[in-house]
């Protein structure tokens, strides 16, 4: 039953992203025809522009994730097949007007005509590929859960606290994931419990029985979810390493070369240079309203950390009102009040932060890179996660993983992992993809979400076998067994993982 699922989910996505690419390229190629028959026509022109098209469909969807139905949510998946779109119509919309100049060509112009009928057949191109790509998306949701519904979901944990945390995160997918039960690690039927769901999530356990209960998952061909920690960041960069006949995964820490070091700033101050002339009409409005609405200073200066701890004032357009200077230091919770009408606009679509463009073109910043924390938080969050001072290894950054995957109030260590799997697997190539995907920051509602204490619907974390627990509910007790709930950590030599071990 379980491989049928499988093939018949993989036929199912393959027939549905076939058809669309297809549709795409038929839209893009069939409305240019109609100013440019050569594209109908056996010709070169024809030929190089529709291998452009293809091979920028390709890049890019790999570079935004491409079909990942039931992986991502639907508008993270509309987004990034958008954007790829977009992108695609553009290099290729170039490239035909490049070769529509050809003097090789006997109906070539005699002066490349940008803005030309073609330009709006590209955006009436444009517009209904939009229209495929939101058809398309939503009919394979459709079927991707009617083959695939919920999971039945087991929380394996030691604290009904950090249930509660994956539960509130597993609550954003409800047509991904059914919680069902969450149970203590050291519950003696732990191992027939985790039989009878399909994917087990784990997380706050100590590694020995982390790794039984991983064995045993593997071996009953369990999905499993682990929360990362530090030590996964760390071995997520490893390679295979056979020393004569036993394998070994060899970690070593691959710095940044003289060269990466240069291109990065030279990168740098080009795109902060062309971002700062590109944005400048924006900015100027930004700071007219802003002067206008005698909320207090157009600029809103603060201390921040880098590299090494360095400090350094980050710039920004000042979102809340001037009176609350006093209570900056805290950060910004959903709702606050401290925020300007005009403030909730420019956080919503990160207006507010094209100023540190020119933090980025001094040299404090960098375009890609951890997330500059106040001073304040990086004091805090290092008391309770150690690991967030790793973060400081690299630059700061305008964008970033952590910026990108995560939210304005994803919890320190969550922001640590995700700043530290950056900093573990940097490359050039991987700055330029996170670049391109920053775009799909707009597409997302909860990217610049306050701090809220959201709450969920999550089970009683379960510490005894449900027998003995069906016993107490009727107020008797199995012989031996405390009538007390609490973790039985005075029983860890009855434990089953214990046993296995």
């Amino acid at each position: 039953m379980r491989d049928k699922r499988f093939y018949s989910t993989q036929l199912m996505k393959l027939a549905f992203q076939s058809f669309l690419y297809f549709f795409l390229f038929i839209s893009f190629f069939g409305l240019l025809s109609i100013n440019n028959p050569q594209l109908l026509n056996l010709s070169r022109t024809a030929a190089t522009t529709m291998a452009t098209f293809a091979a920028c469909m390709l890049i890019l969807s790999i570079v935004y994730g491409g079909f990942d139905i039931g992986v991502k949510k639907m508008r993270s998946v509309f987004a990034s097949l958008t954007l790829t779109t977009f992108f695609t119509d553009i290099v290729s919309y170039l490239y035909l007007q490049i070769m529509n100049v050809n003097p090789q060509n006997p109906d070539a112009n005699k002066t490349l005509i940008l803005w030309g009928e073609d330009f709006y057949l590209l955006l009436a191109a444009y517009v209904l590929q939009t229209l495929l790509i939101f058809l398309f998306v939503s009919l394979a949701y459709r079927s991707y859960f009617r083959i695939n519904p919920p999971k039945r979901c087991l929380i394996v944990t030691s604290s009904q606290e950090l249930a509660k945390h994956i539960a509130l995160k597993m609550n954003t997918f409800p047509q991904r994931y059914q919680l069902c039960e969450v149970v203590h690690y050291e519950c003696s039927d732990i191992m027939e419990t985790i039989l009878e769901y399909d994917a087990i999530f784990i997380a706050g356990i100590p590694d020995t029985e982390e790794a039984v209960l991983k064995s045993f998952c593997y071996q009953y061909n369990k999905t499993i979810y682990l929360m990362a920690e530090l030590e996964d960041v760390i071995i997520s960069t490893a390679e295979s390493c056979i020393l004569d006949d036993m394998p070994f995964l060899c970690i070593h820490r691959i710095e940044p070369t003289l060269i990466q070091h240069l291109v990065k700033r030279g990168c740098d101050i080009v795109i902060s240079v062309l971002g700062i002339l590109i944005t400048s009409p924006v900015m100027l409005i930004t700071a007219l309203i802003l002067k206008l609405s005698h909320n207090g200073s157009v600029l809103f200066h603060q201390k921040r950390a880098t590299i090494n701890g360095d400090v350094f004032e980050i710039l920004k357009f000042r979102t809340m009102y001037e009176a609350a200077r006093d209570e900056v230091e805290v950060s910004a919770s959903i709702d606050d009040s401290r925020i300007t009408p005009v403030g909730r606009f420019l956080r919503k679509y990160r207006f507010d932060e094209l100023p540190q463009l020119f933090n980025v073109l001094h040299g404090e910043m960098s375009i890609v890179g951890p997330r500059p924390e106040m001073l304040e938080n990086v004091e805090r969050y290092t008391r309770e996660v150690p690991e967030f001072r790793y973060r400081q290894q690299m630059k700061a950054g305008l964008t970033g993983l952590a910026q990108i995957e995560g939210k304005y109030n994803t919890s320190p260590k969550d922001k640590a992992i995700l700043d530290l799997l950056y900093i573990e697997n940097f490359s050039l190539a991987y700055d330029f993809k996170l670049m391109l995907r920053t775009l799909t920051i707009f597409f997302r509602r909860d990217s610049a979400e306050g701090f809220v204490d959201r709450q969920c619907a999550c089970p009683k974390m379960r510490v005894v076998a449900r027998n003995v627990q069906e016993c107490k509910k009727r107020g008797l007790h199995t012989s031996g067994e405390k009538s007390s709930e609490a973790p039985p950590t005075a029983q860890k030599d009855d434990s089953p993982l214990r046993a296995a071990l």
